[in-house]
């Protein structure tokens, strides 16, 4: 039985793919180990494994951006960086053997340095993808590396192969997220398209409402929040009318959501993973979205790998999309990554690196 520290600065805050990561690894490493994840948030209600709760600055997540987000000098940096230290003395106490780092920044620096003088171990969920933020976490050699599809782990190896990489994508729980979910009733008409996004530019929601704008019968709901906000909303309105509708929903809401859906997209320009696309497909819902190597890889033949940019083919391959019968082939591609195999294969990760 190993003592795992898990780190995750937003957990409690909001609900996003690193948040749920750290929830539902944890509830699944805590069955054969003892398990504590530090969080500036509340705990969840009747959580059964430990939380410790790290009062300091809390925020909604920011993306950093110039030169101080490069050298991780900026608001977003440092108040992962004050949440990690304020950590320090819980996680001396703790003695933990294991420590899965989710914020990366300083909080990779800081939790190296311990791990080094304790002689204890640290994994790093490749959760940035491939570029700088996950180069960074790299550099510091981590004793394990987790990258979340083939195309990262290619090009983990090549950037340090002397690291230990590992590859276990993230996953679904597939007892909230699943066909026989009931649908929600929305005031929209035709079929709908669903967009689950945090509304920041790389996301680029003004290019999924451009593309639906071009198409007769579809609909679009987005569900999220952020800092675009407005010019989303406005443009929304103003090129799809009736047919636009947003939503901030609980996270136990969104399955109902998918399912009152034809079609699910995302045209980010980067993805380190998209859990969105396995909970959507859980719901057996095909994807539209961006073509590169990790979302083919995560997709297969649940959906329609496009190029977001050209709203025409965009707007076309949404409509085939939804019209199409792809019976439960999004589900069963959704199988491979159900979170009880995912922990499955952290568990044998710990249980490796503790020979």
């Amino acid at each position: 039985m190993a003592n795992i520290a898990i780190l995750s600065y937003y957990s409690g805050v909001i609900e996003r793919g690193v948040e749920t990561f750290a929830y539902e690894i944890g509830k699944r490493l805590s069955k054969n180990h003892t398990v504590t994840l530090f969080q500036s948030g509340n705990p969840k209600p009747f959580q059964k494994f430990k939380t410790l709760q790290i009062k300091t600055i809390t925020a909604k997540p920011q993306t950093h951006y110039g030169f101080f987000g490069k050298v991780y000098l900026d608001s977003h940096s440092l108040k992962i960086l004050f949440f990690s230290l304020f950590a320090l003395p819980k996680i001396f106490k703790g003695k933990y053997q294991f420590f899965i780092v989710l914020n990366g920044g300083w909080q990779t620096v800081i939790v190296r340095i311990i791990t080094k003088l304790l002689g204890e171990k640290m994994i790093i969920p490749g959760g940035a993808g491939i570029g700088s933020d996950d180069a960074w976490n790299l550099l510091f050699r981590p004793d394990a590396f987790v990258a979340l599809t083939g195309a990262q782990a290619n090009w983990s190896k090549k950037l340090t192969p002397e690291v230990n990489i590992e590859l276990i994508p993230n996953g679904v729980d597939l007892s909230r997220f699943n066909p026989k979910v009931t649908a929600k009733k929305l005031p929209l008409t035709g079929k709908i398209v669903i967009c689950t996004s945090a509304l920041v530019p790389y996301k680029r929601v003004d290019l999924t409402i451009k593309a639906v704008a071009r198409t007769a019968d579809l609909s679009l709901l987005v569900l999220g929040d952020g800092q675009m906000r407005g010019v989303i909303d406005s443009l929304g309105k103003r090129v799809l009318g009736g047919r636009y509708l947003r939503l901030v929903a609980k996270y136990d809401e969104i399955p109902g959501f998918y399912r009152a859906g034809k079609v699910f997209t995302l045209a980010s320009q980067t993805e380190a993973f998209g859990t969105s696309y396995i909970e959507a497909m859980a719901c057996n819902l095909p994807v539209v979205t961006t073509c590169d190597d990790s979302r083919a890889e995560i997709i297969g033949d649940a959906g329609i790998l496009t190029d977001p940019t050209d709203t025409e083919k965009y707007a076309k391959d949404l409509e085939i999309a939804a019209k199409t019968n792809y019976k439960n082939r999004p589900y069963e591609q959704s199988l491979k990554f159900s979170w009880n195999k995912i922990a499955e294969k952290y568990a044998n990760l710990i249980k490796n690196l503790s020979k």
